[in-house]
């Protein structure tokens, strides 16, 4: 059975770092929503700020990865239930098991990652760290009910 790993967690929290660091061990594909705001941004087509753009333009480009029966990693916040429906309808409309991989590190830690961005594009830069006390603050995480499995990252070096 094909899985869809479905990342949780603040800006700064190493998601984007995971995600390369095990998607070849996992035989997955990254799919990441600031790739797709980098991408609108480079087409001039749609706004990276709106979300129900960007995530749009993921939840199709996920439904055509899953078409393929390839292992996703999908690299987004998926800070509330509610942001990470359209990924479990998906991949229960294609039979994938689901895997939140949840990233529980302290604020401090996480504010720490955010501030050392050293890029420009969506994702490589920092946020304002008001921002990231924000996301962090309203985290809602994974619950049984929502995943097939539950991973949980706990520690700085992952």
């Amino acid at each position: 059975m094909s899985t869809l790993y479905i990342l949780i967690g603040a800006q700064g929290s190493g998601k984007t770092r995971w995600a390369q660091r095990n998607h070849k061990r996992l035989n997955a594909v990254v799919l990441a929503s600031d790739d797709v705001r980098n991408d609108m941004i480079a087409q001039g087509s749609g706004d990276p700020r709106n979300g129900d753009q960007v995530f749009a333009e993921v939840e199709q480009r996920l439904r055509a990865l899953l078409a393929t029966g390839q292992d996703v990693i999908l690299d987004a916040t998926h800070w509330r239930h509610m942001y990470r429906t359209y990924a479990l309808a998906a991949a229960r409309d294609y039979g994938y098991r689901t895997i939140a991989v949840w990233f529980n590190l302290p604020l401090a830690v996480v504010q720490a990652h955010n501030a050392a961005r050293p890029g420009s594009d969506w994702g490589r830069r920092p946020e304002e760290p008001d921002f990231v006390t924000h996301i962090y603050s309203g985290l809602e995480p994974p619950e049984k009910d929502e995943f097939d499995e539950i991973w949980e990252v706990t520690d700085d070096d992952h």
